[in-house]
């Protein structure tokens, strides 16, 4: 299995889009068959980073 991080630098003032587009890939992702951990937006400390974790079988099944 495989662990993806994926970390995002947001405009603060777009936060809104951000957490729109995390719903769209929230969806997406488990339909690409990966299991997803979730999105974490900003809301403590840092205002512009943001994070993606999901898990995947494989290499594999990654690349597909």
């Amino acid at each position: 299995m495989i662990t993806c991080f994926i970390k995002y630098q947001i405009d603060p003032t777009k936060k809104n889009q951000f957490v729109q587009y995390a719903r769209n890939w929230g969806e997406a992702i488990p339909r690409c068959g990966a299991d997803l951990i979730g999105y974490y937006a900003p809301h403590e400390g840092s205002s512009t980073l943001a994070y993606d974790v999901y898990n995947i079988e494989s290499l594999a099944a990654y690349e597909e």
